[in-house]
């Protein structure tokens, strides 16, 4: 009976409009918050499915190779090391820059390492200390996908930053060399992407201010 008062009072058409204002007058920040974040959980998601992807091929590779156990020899090891590696390779021959560290999910972690050391009272040049090795010119280490990882770059991981990124397959772990992140298959030492500027230099007010606090 309402109803029919209503389109009586206002017509069809006004009553149409009446209803169209109503519902812009609505709240959409939860929509408009979900659309925000979507891009982001999509990247992580893609990401995750490159390295579990990436897990699988490795250990299928493995079992065919073998692998290295708890007493085998150190040339056996290098051995396996060697075909490990030549195989993935095999695998991966138009692996490039950016295949697992996408565009997309570059910026979501370069924004997580950043916000990770903030919150820690680090900063880039923390992480650069830590990491730096004696004598080793940092500007002309040449890393690239798909070649061998050396080792005697590899500074542990700050706890908060690994905290920050997404897990990973126990095949692959994180390392900062410089200020780029790298991907690396521990078990053929083999680097398999690169996400170059990983880590962001604050400015100088935001060092002060982080000195002040410490």
């Amino acid at each position: 009976m309402r109803k029919i008062n209503l389109v009586r009072r206002f017509g069809m058409p006004a009553l149409l409009w009446h209803v169209v204002a109503f519902l812009f007058m609505l709240p959409v920040t939860a929509p408009a918050q979900a659309q925000s974040t979507e891009p982001a959980v999509q990247a992580i998601a893609a990401f995750d499915d490159a390295t579990h992807d990436y897990a699988l091929m490795h250990r299928r590779l493995e079992r065919q190779i073998g692998p290295i156990q708890l007493g085998t020899p150190v040339t056996e090891i290098n051995r396996i090391i060697r075909e490990l590696a030549a195989a993935i390779r095999a695998e991966r021959a138009d692996a490039r820059q950016g295949d697992l560290f996408t565009p997309a999910l570059a910026h979501l972690l370069r924004a997580r390492i950043n916000d990770a050391l903030l919150e820690h009272r680090y900063t880039a040049d923390d992480v650069r200390a830590a990491g730096r090795v004696d004598g080793v010119e940092y500007d002309r280490v040449g890393l690239q996908v798909n070649g061998t990882f050396p080792w005697l770059l590899a500074a542990a991981m700050f706890p908060c930053v690994i905290e920050a990124l997404p897990p990973l397959p126990p095949e692959l772990q994180y390392r900062i060399v410089g200020d780029d992140l790298v991907l690396i298959d521990i078990h053929a030492s083999l680097i398999v992407d690169i996400l170059p500027h990983a880590l962001i230099d604050l400015t100088a007010r935001e060092a002060r201010l982080l000195g002040s606090m410490r």
